[in-house]
Formats: C-alpha cells, structure tokens, sequence
C-alpha cells in the first residue's frame, strides 16, 4: 500500500469537456510542481481536480486495457479471443497483473482523492461553491473506487486521509458491513457538495449531483439485492453455447438466488426502499420526455444512436463519463481498438483487433426491432488482409445474405460470399463514433453512469418494495425499451420474480459492455449457477467454469506481503 500512496505530486492533464462536446479535447502537460506552487485560485482548483481525472488514464485503468478486463470479462455474455480473455475472463484470478493493477490504480485514485481534498479546503481566494464542487467530485471518485474495490475483494482498507498525513499502511480490512457504510457516508457528502446539472456554474460533461444521486441509488440496490434470503427464483436466457462444434441458441434457465457472504445484517426491504427513493431523486429533476438536443437537460436522448454519437458525449442521459484524447500515448484510450476493430485508412479492420464482444446468447435477448441490436452491432465489416483482397464477414452467423429481410435491415449484399469470423461475436457500435478509426487511441469515452440505468434501478426496487410490478415501475422499463423501438411490456404479463426477472435482462441489454454484468450476477447470488450453466467453455472455447473462491477476487500478494495487518487472504486463494 505504501508504493500506491507515496506519489505525491500529481500528473496533471486535462481530460474532460471544458466547453462544447463538439470541441476536441486539448491536451495540456504540466511540469511536476510542489503543492504549494499550485496555487490559490480557481485555476488551481481545476489544476488539483483534473489531476486526479487524469489517473482514469494511467497504466491499470484505461492506458494498457488494464481495468476493463476485469471490470467487463468474468461474465457469461463477454466473449472474443482466447488470448484477451486466458487470465480474469477464463477465471484464472490468482498471479493475475490485471487483478493487482485494478486493486493498485483504485487506491491510487483514492490516494490523490485525499492528497488533493484538504489544498482545496485551504484555499482562500475561491468561492465556497466552486471549492465545495471540486471536493464533491474528489469524494465521488473515493467512493465510487470503494465501492468496485467491495464488489470484488469483500472488505478493505479504508484509508481516509492523504498519505502526507497518515504514514500508517499497515491497514487491516474493514467489514463489507462497514466499507459500505463508508461508501454511503462519502457519496451523501458528495450528493451535498456538488452542483445540480440545474445550477448556473454547472459544466457540461462533468459529475453532479444526480451523478453521486445516481450512484448512491446504485450501492443501495447492490446492498438489497445482496441481502435477500436464498430461494428466490430467476429466469434467464442462457445455458450451453455449443454442442460439439455446432453453435446452439439460449435457452431459458431457472436458477435460485443465493444470500451473498456477508450481506446478512442487511435488511433488504429497506435498502431497496433507500434506492428506489434516491432514484425517484434524479428521475423527478429529469426531462419527462425523450430529448433531441445536446444540452445540460438530463434525460433520455430520442434517438438511441444519438446516445453514442461524438455531438451528444457528456450530456443527456450520460450522468459520468471518462474522456480520452485521440492518437495520444497518455491519454488515449484503446476501447475502439479493444471492442470495433483498428481500421486501416479504407475502412477495413486490421486482423487481431476487435476482439471483445458478446455472445450469441446476448444477442438472442433482442425483438429483432430493437436498435441496441439492429444499430448496436456490427452487421457487416472488411477484414484486410497483408495482400489481396479483404475478407467479407457478417455476423450474426444465422443471417443470410440470400434473406430479403436480414438484407434489408443490415445491408447484407445480395450475392456475395461473406465470410463468418473465426471468433464469432457480437462486436457493439458503442464505442464507435470516433474522429479517427486508424488510431490504435481513440477518443472513445467510457460510459461509467448512465440516466437509463437510473430508470431501471427505480424499476428493480419498485418490484421488490411492492411483491410485484407497480404501473411506475413498468413505466420507467418503457421509457427505456420504447426509445430503442423494443416493444413495450404490459404489466399484467408479470409478478414479483417474473419482473425481477425481465428487469436483470433488460438491464443486460441496456447496459452491455459498460461494466455492470458480472456484478449483477453477483449481487443477486446467481454468478456461479449461470456461469456454470455454459459447461466448461462457450461457443469462442472462453473457459466459464467458475468455483466458489471466484466468488471474491483474491488480494495481490505486493498487499499480502507489504501489509503486516492483512493475515488471511480471500477463501481458496
């Protein structure tokens, strides 16, 4: 722990939206200064602020994929290539470098977080509210690092000061009891400390209050969902992926939910009542209808791929998002790379990249009118090749080019030989719409918050609260699908599991790849039943056999080592 907080000097980097989301980002280095030669003014403020931004860009968050691996893999929809998936996404956590750098770079954040809070307080030449905003965001920033920290290890160190103060690293683990209670208690003074999206001094593009609302709606969801008993039933689409080399579709499955370790002085009902109330918090100040501007209003956009679009980054129903600057080796980020594919200057996708996605079975979840598959997913691409003409793939493998309506709805051209890809996937559009495809770095933001999930946690906590669906609560589920052009859902079609059902799948298909998976799986207690449910590989051979160690991740063994009070790692690591 003491490597993590011993940086006390700041890279300092502007990595946000100061303006107009239209404008491209303007990179702006510091020489290394002292904390004292910063400053006293708002200036310095910003300086202290986008300083810790800036760790959202280093080696084991979104520089070298490092954290996104995984945040997004160790889920039974991600898919891609053996060899992004051979460590966290194949289940093998021990000796794992992606492992040790999310535990490293998320106590980093908070070790800047704590460095930087107390020079701001200090400041006499700035107005208490801009002063009070900064603080807020570094405050989120701790709790939202808590919070991913809880989620994977259990119980951790809380380190509540800057390391310049406190010289203790030998921090025994706190309670999963009393780390959430920390994460509460640091979001609710977030929640006070930052300014409204409705505020005059509000900035486009950086966290508010119904961002900290937002999330804390979220931790309290997780703590409910968590806490209820063992027994409840849930039905999914999922199951075997394949049957010798024959890919074969999902099937609906029936798993129980089992009561996560350390949740049980937790009272569900009142944490679902916590969440839902917070939720209705930020639903009431948002736009009650579908919104076609690129303003400050939150809201949902009207056009799902407005929401992706390079104009409408930060803004709307984008609640928190981490920007990067295109072709920059500091603060790029590969999510392009990662997720559509490198293009070369023709349009065709460079062979090896491209190679996280979705599985069939996530692909299935859709009304084959829904845009978050039909304009969501890559349809039809070039692959180059070193000489000759590229190859013409397609996916899904089930359309067929001689199809008049898979034509119609893809652009599938009639006659043409299109080749399926030897890794089969569902490669989302998500992270598409940048200003240069050629970039290994592009400018592809990623999406941490979005108002959607808002509606659906309303949704989900409604239906526990209530034993059953209230019309509220199938309302905020419309708002979502319709807006994709997914049919809506008539409230007598559903009881108290059959919603919670639909909602954890709605949310499966709302939310893809923008990190919440595998942590809904593991909140409600069903991670191992429907990993296990695939066999031992899926359709791309990903290893999916789980255990019940992988229930928590195991603590690297630099904090084993370097902590003389942590004695006991996770259970089976």
């Amino acid at each position: 722990m003491k490597k993590i907080f011993n940086k006390n000097i700041l890279l300092l980097l502007v990595v946000l939206f100061a303006g107009s989301c239209k404008k491209a980002l303007e990179e702006k280095p510091y020489s290394f200064i002292t904390p004292e030669q910063m400053g006293d003014s708002e200036e310095a403020v910003n300086l202290w602020v986008n300083g810790v931004r800036s760790t959202f860009l280093k080696d084991g968050f979104f520089r070298f994929e490092s954290f996104n691996r995984p945040y997004e893999t160790d889920s039974d929809d991600a898919t891609g290539a053996i060899f992004a998936f051979e460590a966290t996404g194949a289940g093998n956590f021990a000796s794992n470098e992606d492992i040790r750098g999310y535990w490293t770079s998320l106590y980093l954040l908070i070790g800047r977080s704590n460095h930087a809070i107390p020079y701001i307080q200090s400041m006499k030449n700035v107005s208490e509210e801009i002063k009070n905003n900064a603080i807020g965001e570094l405050n989120f920033y701790k709790a939202w690092a808590y919070f991913t920290l809880v989620r994977a290890y259990g119980g951790v160190p809380l380190i509540k000061e800057s390391a310049v103060t406190n010289q203790n690293f030998n921090i025994p683990r706190s309670s999963i009891a009393d780390t959430y209670a920390y994460v509460i208690e640091i979001l609710k003074l977030s929640e006070a400390q930052l300014l409204p999206r409705s505020s005059a001094g509000y900035k486009v593009g950086t966290i508010s209050a119904e961002t900290a609302k937002t999330m804390l709606a979220k931790v309290y969801l997780n703590i409910a969902s968590s806490a209820v008993p063992s027994g409840a039933p849930i039905k999914l689409l999922g199951g075997p992926q394949k049957s010798g080399t024959t890919r074969i579709p999902a099937i609906e499955i029936l798993v129980n939910k089992a009561q996560v370790a350390g949740f049980e002085g937790f009272n569900p009902t009142e944490y679902f009542t916590l969440a839902r109330d917070k939720a209705k918090e930020v639903i009431d100040v948002a736009n009650s209808g579908y919104l076609t501007a690129a303003d400050k209003t939150l809201g949902l956009f009207r056009n799902w791929n407005d929401v992706w679009s390079k104009g409408f980054r930060g803004r709307g129903e984008h609640l928190w998002m981490v920007y990067s600057i295109a072709g920059q080796s500091e603060s790029g980020m590969v999510l392009t790379y990662q997720y559509n594919g490198q293009h070369n200057a023709k349009g065709e996708v460079l062979n090896g990249t491209g190679f996280y996605g979705l599985s069939d079975h996530w692909y299935d979840l859709f009304d084959s009118s829904d845009r978050r598959v039909r304009d969501g997913v890559i349809h039809k691409w070039l692959t180059a090749n070193a000489t000759g003409a590229p190859t013409r793939r397609w996916y899904p493998q089930k359309e067929v080019t001689t199809d008049p309506d898979s034509i119609a709805k893809f652009g599938y051209e009639a006659g043409y030989n299109w080749v399926s890809s030897d890794q089969v996937l569902a490669r989302v559009t998500k992270f598409s719409d940048v200003t240069d495809k050629t970039q290994r770095r592009s400018d592809a933001p990623y999406p941490f918050l979005r108002y959607s999930e808002t509606l659906l946690i309303y949704a989900e906590a409604e239906n526990e609260i209530n034993n059953g669906p209230t019309t509220e609560a199938v309302a905020k589920v419309n708002f979502v699908r319709q807006r994709s052009y997914a049919p809506p859902i008539n409230i007598n079609n559903f009881n108290k599991d059959t919603f919670r059902s639909f909602v954890l799948e709605e949310r499966r298909r709302e939310l893809a790849m923008e990190g919440n998976r595998q942590w809904d799986l593991r909140r409600w207690g069903i991670y191992l039943p429907v990993m296990n449910a695939i066999g031992r590989v899926d359709a791309n051979n990903i290893v999916k056999f789980r255990e019940p160690r992988h229930l928590l991740w195991p603590l690297p063994l630099t904090e084993m080592d370097g902590n003389g009070s942590i004695k006991e790692n996770n259970p089976g690591w």
